[in-house]
C-alpha cells in the first residue's frame, strides 16, 4: 500500500490546485492529481508497520510527500511542491501556496496573470508581446491619440509597472501598426459587403483641414441578414475642390474601389455643389445598369439640415432679443469673478449655488436654443443684475442688451416652439437606429405645428411662423417636392401602412380628392417597387397580367350577354378584394397598435420574411436609408470638437486609416449624437472640478490647523 501511496504522489507529474468538491477534498486537475486521501494508510517496512501521516489539509494538493531515502517508507516530515519543485518541512510550508496563488497553474509558465472572468471567478493568461502591441495600437486608434503619446514618459513609466516584461512601441512601429490594422480591417468589411445581398444607401461630406487640404468621408449604410443597421465609414480621402463634379468623380472612385455598384440613396447636405455631384452619379450608375426606378429616388437631402434652415429663418426675427441674452451668458462665461458674482445673484433669486449659462455655438441652432433654454431659468438674477450690479450694466454700454421683459418673453415662447424642432432633430440625426420610417411623420408633425403658431394671438410668434413656413414650403411643401421613399418607408411600418398617410394629409390638404390621388399614386408606387425586386428576385421579366386580369373595358363586356356581363362584374367586385400579392396581403393585414411596447421593426420584419419574402427585400433596403449626414459629419467633428489638429499634420493616407480604423473598431460606439449639445455635460464637469477643489482645499486647511495646533480644531 504504501508503494502504490508513493507511486501516486510521486514527482513524477506536476499537479496543481483543483476545485473542493463537497467534501472539502480537491478534485482531479488538469494535471492529473486524483483526490487525496482523507484517512492515514497502513506502510510496511522490513516488517514493521507504521501509519502513513494523515493528509486532510486542502494545502496537499501543493505538495507530495517524500519517501525516507532508500525505502517505501512516507517521510513524515518532508514534502516537495507540485509547482516548483522545491522541497519543504511538513510543519513548515503552510504560506508556500502563497508564491503560486491558490489557483491551477501551468508547470512551463514562467509567470501567473489573474484577470477577473465574466462568470465572477479568476482566469489566466500567457504574457505575449503581441497581444500588447495589438491592444496599443487599438488604444492609439479608438482613443485618437497622437503617435507621440506611446514615447511619453509617464506612459512607459506605468506600462513598467503594469507589466515589466512589455517594451512599449515607439511612433514608427505605431504608425506602421495602424496602417496594417487599416488593411485588415477593410478586408474584412470588404468581404462582408461581398457577402451582403442588400443595396447600400450612402451619405457623404466635405471638410478642409487647417493645412487646406480637402476632405471628402463617404459613409455605407446597409441592413445585414440578421436586419442589424450597419454604419461604416469607407472613404476618408482628398478631393481637389469642393465643386460638384470633383465630388461627385471622388465618391465614384470610392464605391469603385469598394466594389460598390448597387447604391439606393444618397443623402446629402443642401448645396448647389452637392446636387451636382449626385446628378454626376446618377448619369454613372446609368451606365453601370445599377440605378434602381430611373434614379427617381437617389437624392434624399439631410433632414436635420433642412430643419436647420427653417429654425435659423425664424431666429432672424429674433435677432435682437436673442442677442441680448447671449451677451449675458458671455458676460458670466467671461472670468472666475463674473460667474461668482452671478451666483452670489442667483442665490438671493433661491436658484442653485452652482448656477451656470452655457454658450452657444454660433453654427448651430440646436445650441441656440439649449442656450436661450438655460438662461430663462435665471431671469430674474440678470434682471437683479442690470439693477444692482454696476460692472454688469457698464459691460452693456456698447453691446445689445441687457434684455428687456419683452426679451424675456419672446424668448420663452419661442423656446415652447422650438422644442418640437429640437426632439425632431435627435430623433432623425440618430444613426445607430432606423430613421427613414418616420421622417414624414416629423415632416407632418412640424408642418401642422407651423400652421398652429400662424393663428397665435403671440404677434412676434405668428412673424416667425411666417418665415419658417415660407422655407419649409421651399422643401417639403407638396407633394411632389418630397422624396417618395420616406412615404414609403412610412408605408412599410406595420404601425402606420396607408391609414397614418391618409390621416395625415388630411391636416395639410383640404381637397378630399387630392388625398385620394396621394394616396393611390403612394400604392401604385410601392406596387411598382414590389413588382422591380420580384423580377429581379426571379431573374426574369415578371408578368404583369395579375394587376390587370381583373380589368375589363367596356368594348369586352359589351361582346357578352346580359347574364355574361352580370357574371363578370360580380368576379370583378369580387378579385378587387383578394389578395393577389405580399402588397395586397400586406396592407390587409393586421396593424400593429401604434401604442405597442418595445415595438422594434426590424425584428418584426425579421419575423415576417417568410410572410413577404420579396417585400422584406424591399424594406431592408429602404430601412437602410438613413435621414441625416451626422454619421458622415462625426467624422470632422465629434459635438464642438473638429478632427484633433495632429491627426490634420498626417499625410491624408494616414489620416483616411486612422479615421475608418477608429469607426470599425468601434464596433458598439457609445451613444453619441451630434446634434446633442456638449454644453450640458461640460457645466457637469464645471461643477464637479468645482467641488473636489472646494473638497481640496478644506482637507488641506483641516490637516494645516490640526499641525499647527497638535489637536484637532472644529
Amino acid at each position: 500500500m504504501a508503494t502504490e501511496n508513493a507511486h501516486l504522489y510521486s514527482s513524477s507529474g506536476s499537479p496543481s490546485v483543483g476545485a473542493l468538491n463537497s467534501e472539502g477534498t480537491p478534485e482531479r486537475s488538469r494535471f492529473g492529481v486524483p483526490p487525496l486521501p482523507t484517512g492515514g494508510h497502513e506502510a510496511s517496512s522490513g516488517g514493521k508497520k507504521r501509519k502513513t501521516p494523515s493528509n486532510k489539509s486542502p494545502l496537499w494538493a501543493y505538495f507530495t510527500r517524500l519517501q525516507v531515502p532508500g525505502t517505501d517508507v512516507i517521510d513524515p516530515k518532508w514534502c516537495k511542491c507540485n509547482v516548483c519543485g522545491e522541497h519543504a518541512h511538513t510543519r513548515k510550508c503552510s504560506t508556500h501556496p502563497l508564491r503560486h496563488d491558490a489557483q491551477e497553474v501551468d508547470p512551463k509558465q514562467s509567470k501567473l496573470y489573474g484577470s477577473t472572468m465574466s462568470g465572477g471567478g479568476s482566469g489566466y493568461h500567457k504574457f505575449s508581446k503581441k497581444r500588447c502591441d495589438d491592444r496599443c495600437i487599438d488604444m492609439v486608434i479608438i482613443d485618437e491619440l497622437p503617435f507621440r503619446f506611446v514615447e511619453k514618459t509617464g506612459f512607459r513609466a506605468f506600462c513598467k509597472e503594469l507589466e515589466p516584461n512589455w517594451t512599449p512601441l515607439g511612433r514608427r512601429q505605431v504608425a506602421k501598426g495602424v496602417l496594417d490594422k487599416f488593411n485588415y480591417e477593410k478586408a474584412l468589411l470588404l468581404s462582408q459587403l461581398k457577402e451582403n445581398e442588400t443595396k447600400v444607401s450612402i451619405t457623404t461630406d466635405t471638410w478642409t483641414s487647417i493645412q487646406n487640404i480637402n476632405y471628402m468621408v463617404l459613409t455605407a449604410h446597409f441592413l445585414d441578414k440578421d436586419w442589424i443597421l450597419h454604419k461604416r465609414i469607407i472613404n476618408f480621402c482628398t478631393i481637389t475642390s469642393h465643386k460638384g463634379d470633383d465630388i461627385g468623380r471622388a465618391i465614384e472612385q470610392c464605391l469603385r474601389q469598394w466594389e460598390i455598384t448597387k447604391v439606393f440613396t444618397i443623402t446629402i447636405d443642401n448645396a448647389s455643389a452637392n446636387d451636382v455631384a449626385v446628378a454626376y452619379m446618377k448619369r454613372r450608375l446609368t451606365s453601370y445598369k445599377t440605378l434602381m426606378f430611373d434614379g427617381e429616388f437617389l437624392h434624399l437631402r439631410c433632414s436635420c439640415h433642412i430643419i436647420n434652415l427653417i429654425v435659423k429663418d425664424g431666429l432672424k426675427e429674433l435677432e435682437d432679443g436673442v442677442a441680448a441674452i447671449w451677451n449675458c451668458a458671455k458676460y458670466v462665461r467671461s472670468s472666475p469673478q463674473r460667474l461668482e458674482k452671478f451666483r452670489e445673484f442667483a442665490i438671493l433669486e433661491q436658484c442653485k449655488a452652482n448656477a451656470n449659462v452655457p454658450l452657444d455655438v454660433i453654427t448651430r441652432w440646436n445650441s441656440t436654443y439649449l442656450m436661450l433654454d438655460a438662461a430663462l431659468k435665471y431671469e430674474g438674477t440678470f434682471n437683479r443684475m442690470a439693477e444692482e450690479d454696476v460692472p454688469f450694466k457698464s459691460y452693456f454700454q456698447d453691446k445689445v442688451g441687457p434684455p428687456c421683459n419683452d426679451d424675456w418673453r419672446n424668448a420663452q415662447a419661442f423656446c415652447v416652439f422650438l422644442k418640437m424642432f429640437y426632439e425632431a432633430t435627435l430623433k432623425l440625426s440618430a444613426w445607430k437606429s432606423i430613421t427613414s420610417n418616420i421622417l414624414f411623420v416629423e415632416m407632418i408633425t412640424l408642418q401642422t405645428e407651423i400652421d398652429k403658431a400662424l393663428y397665435s394671438t403671440d404677434e412676434v410668434l405668428k412673424r416667425v411662423a411666417r418665415s419658417m413656413k415660407a422655407k419649409f414650403n421651399k422643401y417639403w411643401g407638396s407633394f411632389e417636392k418630397t422624396n417618395k421613399i420616406v412615404m414609403i418607408a412610412n408605408v412599410l411600418d406595420p404601425r402606420y401602412k396607408l391609414q397614418w398617410a391618409k390621416v395625415a394629409m388630411q391636416k395639410v390638404y383640404a381637397s378630399d380628392e387630392v388625398i385620394q390621388s396621394i394616396e393611390g399614386e403612394l400604392k401604385r408606387l410601392l406596387m411598382k417597387m414590389y413588382e422591380e425586386y420580384k423580377r429581379l428576385e426571379n431573374g426574369e421579366q415578371h408578368d404583369h397580367t395579375v394587376l390587370e386580369d381583373s380589368d375589363m373595358d367596356g368594348d369586352e363586356l359589351e361582346g357578352l350577354d346580359e347574364v355574361s356581363r352580370e357574371i363578370a362584374r360580380e368576379r370583378m367586385s369580387q378579385q378587387s378584394g383578394c389578395i393577389r400579392n405580399e402588397v395586397d396581403q400586406y396592407l390587409s393585414d393586421m396593424y400593429v397598435s401604434l401604442v405597442a411596447k418595445n415595438f422594434e421593426l426590424h425584428k418584426w420584419w425579421k419575423g415576417n420574411e417568410s410572410t413577404y419574402p420579396v417585400l422584406s427585400k424591399l424594406a431592408k433596403d429602404i430601412f437602410a436609408i438613413p435621414c441625416s449626414t451626422v454619421a458622415s459629419e462625426n467624422a470632422f467633428s465629434l459635438g464642438s470638437r473638429v478632427v484633433d489638429p495632429f491627426r490634420a499634420s498626417l499625410t491624408p493616407k494616414t489620416v483616411e486609416a486612422l479615421v475608418c480604423t477608429t469607426d470599425w473598431l468601434r464596433a458598439s460606439p457609445p451613444n453619441f449624437n451630434f446634434y446633442e449639445d456638449p454644453m450640458e455635460e461640460a457645466l457637469e464637469i464645471y461643477n464637479e472640478l468645482e467641488e473636489l477643489e472646494r473638497e481640496n482645499a478644506y482637507n488641506q486647511g483641516y490637516e494645516a490647523t490640526t499641525n499647527l495646533s497638535g489637536q484637532t480644531t472644529v
